[in-house]
């Protein structure tokens, strides 16, 4: 007992493990984007599936063919990821090619084998187990399974990430796959040799037609019920990702709770009382609409609490419904291998499918109505339930109509009010569910009772028996005038959201759209770029305001101060300029006759959209040139540069790309300056305070920090901007106008581990 006992849970833990480590070392590769985490997520679970198949199919063979064969898929395994699965630089994107697809490549060539090692473990060892232990349950290594998987995604961001660099991580991974493939290389082994001895026991007699095989209607709500969970898990951690950055402990904590939810629900049947998670699936529907609606104004720590109790209560919910439609112990293969298809299925829904067919994020409205809508039809067919027709009923569909009038009013008559009428529209669906539970009771007579542990198929009931008969239907106009609600209000929110757009384009890297903005002035009419929720530049529409400094840009700005009172400009000399990050192309507006400007741009469909949209390019002065691709990889490959300014305004949305703000990326950065240049960070963000971190950089390159905070003026387009420049130029120090601007850095502590390639952490430096 105890060799399967520590394989199965040094498998869950590595294969819950590697998961984080190795997002976080491709990461910078592409951009630090959020989109990488969910590629990842998709290989994964395609993975598991493969996986799953492969074991389903291995079991079927003769005993003594299957530990051989799966003795060769581990040793091909240890030879594919020997020393190490540290991706090799040859892997390093070079600006072309199609992002997708060259991650699923990195992963495929470092983890990928290893990968399907682990997950054929689970289901393949405990079939092991009862063959050569048909007296013992093999359910409690189930149980230590999920110990060990929860142990592997918390040890990584609180213990692992914090103390090791990631080559050591990607080193210690590959000793510790080493020591799994050992332990379950001996089980194959014994499994074979008892096999040959015959003494592994034989499946158990018995009446497989005693038993009904699930229907496909069955099998298909098993890969819906999965598919909804792993659609809302990815579709709200890549929300939550999007505003604030793409960093592991974002990654590992709504994965843990949706595992924690089928810890719970496939323990026993108590952990999902419906009274309770219906009740809180509305609220968390109502809290995640609220948080659509918010956009940027939410903060950070209301987006992390409301995304993740809203991921813990719909995976608890679609796991409970499954728990609840399990079939007989004799198809649980089957049924696992559902669910497992249902997650890869939705993986591929939110990491492929949803970009190429959608302009915007619309896969988490998609979610929340079709999670709502399956969820519902499950309960329905569950026979043990009953619906009274009630007076109730009647009474609060009459006022939810009432108030669902006055939403229509106010939203014919002022379209821009919609943002503000989200509670009326929470309070309107609680009044429904309220109506519906009201009319709800349990069968608890003779005619109503099912047992518990019978197959879902018993309960399957394809005429709807107990809760489709004559006055209930009125109660079950309920829910689904509760469902109808959400889905309008989710289309008018996305409405709201791209009604002004003149462009909008998908792509690996994020969402972009061009909107004109119009107001009683006809002067202060302005065209914005956004990347998400988050303006990206923008340009009046006035041609004699066209090139003005705005944004964050503006003359008295961080950046505006490099380039005005940088000495060569005020001696009339051209500047060579590097920019990592283009937007709309506002800061070519400083651009003079004889300036060069090189622009690093990781996102192919931002530079069509500012040469199309924006008359920056067409105006500026500079000669300019773009580079496609990571603005640093794309300096680590390229010659001196040196540039008189070197500008980092790469940021996603208003996510921090970790990759740009670490010691390896500056000593890249100053490579590339002249010897009194100017590096300038835009450290513009309403969740963390980058100033520790250049501090920390500048005291150790033995550069100057200088922080300059402007604030907003609205007359001009100017908003509020932190900017840090470092620098060794005496005389730009030395400016009065810079020692003016410059703010108070003496209670900017530096007390903290440096950030590099291998460590980084956001939770320090946040506000």
């Amino acid at each position: 007992m105890l060799l399967f006992a520590l394989t199965i849970f040094l498998s869950a833990f590595l294969l819950f493990q590697v998961q984080p480590l190795i997002g976080k070392i491709i990461l910078p590769w592409f951009g630090g984007t959020p989109a990488v985490w969910t590629t990842c997520m998709l290989f994964f679970q395609v993975l598991l599936l493969a996986g799953y198949a492969y074991a389903h199919a291995v079991i079927a063979l003769p005993a003594r063919r299957q530990g051989l064969v799966h003795l060769g898929v581990l040793a091909a395994a240890v030879l594919a990821s020997a020393p190490t699965i540290f991706p090799p630089e040859g892997y390093k994107p070079e600006g072309d090619g199609v992002p997708l697809l060259q991650i699923l490549l990195v992963l495929t060539v470092s983890v990928g084998l290893p990968y399907f090692a682990l997950s054929t473990t689970g289901s393949l060892v405990q079939a092991w187990f009862s063959r050569l232990h048909p007296s013992r349950s093999p359910y409690p290594l189930y149980a230590l399974s999920n110990i060990g998987s929860l142990l592997g995604l918390l040890t990584f961001p609180f213990l692992v990430e914090p103390r090791l660099g990631s080559v050591t991580q990607a080193s210690l991974w590959f000793f510790g796959f080493a020591g799994f493939c050992l332990l379950c290389g001996a089980i194959a082994v014994q499994t074979t040799r008892a096999a040959g001895a015959g003494r592994a026991a034989e499946r158990p007699a018995g009446d497989a037609s005693a038993v009904p095989a699930p229907t496909w209607g069955l099998r298909a709500v098993w890969v819906a019920l999965g598919a909804c969970a792993s659609i809302m898990l990815l579709a709200m951690t890549n929300q939550m990702a999007i505003d604030v950055a793409s960093v592991p402990f974002l990654w590992v904590i709504p994965l843990a709770l949706y595992l924690l939810s089928f810890i719970l629900c496939f323990s026993s049947e108590r952990w999902y009382p419906r009274v309770l998670f219906y009740p809180l699936f509305v609220g968390a529907t109502a809290g995640v609409v609220g948080l659509m609606l918010a956009g940027a104004d939410a903060g950070i720590e209301q987006q992390a609490l409301v995304y993740c109790a809203a991921i813990f209560i719909y995976a608890m919910v679609c796991h409970g419904e499954l728990y609840r439609l399990r079939p007989h112990p004799r198809h649980l293969t089957a049924f696992y291998l559902a669910l497992s298809v249902g997650g890869a299925l939705g993986g591929v829904f939110v990491g492929a499918i949803a970009p190429l067919l959608f302009s915007a994020y619309y896969e988490l409205h998609i979610g929340l109505v079709a999670t709502s809508l399956l969820v519902l039809y499950a309960f329905r067919r569950d026979q043990r339930l009953e619906l009274r027709g009630r007076p109730v009923s009647a009474i609060v569909l009459a006022g939810a109509a009432a108030v669902a009038y006055t939403l229509w009013r106010i939203q014919s008559e002022s379209p821009d009010s919609f943002r503000y009428i989200g509670p009326l529209a929470g309070a309107l669906l609680c009044m429904l569910l309220f109506g519906f539970l009201w009319s709800l009771r349990v069968q608890t007579g003779p005619s109503g009772h099912v047992p518990q542990d019978s197959p879902a198929g018993a309960r399957w009931v394809d005429d709807g028996a107990r809760v489709n008969h004559g006055r209930a239907r009125l109660a079950w106009l309920l829910p689904v005038a509760a469902i109808v609600l959400l889905a309008v209000n989710l289309g008018i929110e996305a409405r709201y959201r791209t009604k002004e757009a003149l462009t909008i384009e998908r792509g690996f890297f994020g969402v972009l759209r061009v909107s004109d903005r119009y107001t009683h002035d006809p002067l202060q009419a302005r065209r914005i770029l956004f990347h998400g929720a988050i303006n990206h530049g923008f340009q009046y529409r006035d041609r004699e305001r066209q090139m003005w400094h705005n944004s964050y840009f503006a003359e008295e700005s961080g950046i505006g101060t490099a380039l005005t009172r940088h000495p060569k400009r005020k001696l009339g000399e051209p500047l060579k300029i590097g920019l990592l990050g283009l937007g709309s192309g506002t800061l070519l507006t400083y651009g003079r006759p004889g300036d060069s400007i090189r622009i690093y741009e990781i996102d192919p469909e931002v530079e069509p959209l500012s040469r199309e949209y924006f008359t920056y390019f067409d105006r500026t002065e500079a000669r300019t040139e773009v580079v496609l691709g990571d603005g640093r990889l794309s300096l680590e490959r390229e010659p001196d540069q040196a540039y008189d300014v070197l500008i980092l305004d790469a940021f996603s949305s208003d996510a921090i790309p970790m990759h740009l703000l670490t010691r390896e990326a500056f000593v890249t950065y100053f490579r590339h300056l002249k010897p009194d240049g100017i590096l300038a960070a835009n450290m513009s963000n309403r969740h963390v305070d980058i100033r520790p971190v250049l501090k920390q950089f500048a005291q150790h390159f033995e550069w100057s920090f200088v922080w300059i905070e402007n604030f907003s003026d609205d007359p001009r387009g100017v908003y509020a901007a932190d900017w840090g420049l470092l620098t060794r130029n005496q005389a730009f120090l030395d400016d009065p106008l810079v020692k003016t601007r410059q703010g108070d850095l003496s209670g900017v502590s530096t007390d903290l581990r440096m950030w590099t390639d291998d460590y980084s952490n956001l939770f320090a430096v946040l506000k």
